[in-house]
């Protein structure tokens, strides 16, 4: 829970970064599809915003390779690109592997219930085929792990990382049985973690996090 008895330095977010954050999960999500014309004018009008904010969004969105800027044509949403997944998988295992092996070590009865809690939430999600709440939970559960290895500064700086990876994997979500096949594999990382089994609960996210690759491989196998 927040504190709000203290005062606080933190600074609020510019326009630009609302932009930015809007304009990020749109793309995550699907309601931004590939190669969309996105334009700076009708975004501004929208948001009731300047486009200077907008702009600046955009191009911070073309340094992370979400959208591709065409001097003479516009902006377009990029595709996912199978070099920016496997190299955001590659990151975020080795960030999040570690911060597994921590949280094993110092998880106390109350982050046990918790992530017990959004697993079951997750069931319930699936079984109502809401899979943008899943999606969601599954992000939660990730994060509520770095808070047990108090490490939530690392997830914060895994966001940006993640974005192509979190693209294909909203889009995976509704496909026939990954939800069981993620919640089984969360079980598992459950498990380890009440057990303060280092070495399995790193087992464990190493096999979750790697079958994104596999999920990459049957999408690039498919006949176009």
């Amino acid at each position: 829970m927040l504190d709000t008895t203290r005062p606080t330095s933190v600074r609020p977010r510019s326009t630009a970064a609302n932009v930015y954050e809007m304009l990020r999960n749109d793309i995550v999500l699907g309601a931004l599809k590939p190669q969309q014309q996105i334009r700076e004018a009708e975004i501004a009008e929208r948001l009731t915003v300047s486009r200077t904010p907008v702009r600046e969004a955009l191009l911070r969105l073309s340094s992370l390779g979400l959208v591709d800027i065409f001097p003479q044509s516009g902006t377009v949403v990029a595709p996912i690109r199978t070099e920016k997944v496997r190299a955001a998988q590659l990151i975020r295992e080795a960030v999040e592997v570690e911060v597994c092996r921590r949280a094993s070590r110092m998880a106390k009865e109350e982050d046990i219930q918790a992530l017990a809690a959004i697993l079951e939430e997750q069931d319930f999600t699936a079984s109502r085929h809401d899979m943008r709440r899943f999606y969601e939970l599954d992000e939660t559960f990730h994060r509520r792990i770095f808070e047990t290895a108090d490490c939530l500064a690392a997830a914060d700086e895994l966001e940006d990382v993640k974005t192509h990876l979190n693209r294909l994997r909203f889009v995976t979500v509704n496909w026939p049985n990954r939800p069981d096949m993620i919640t089984t594999e969360h079980r598992t990382i459950l498990a380890g973690l009440a057990a303060h089994d280092e070495a399995a609960t790193a087992e464990a996210m190493t096999v979750h996090l790697r079958t994104i690759l596999d999920v990459l491989e049957a999408m690039n196998s498919r006949p176009q």
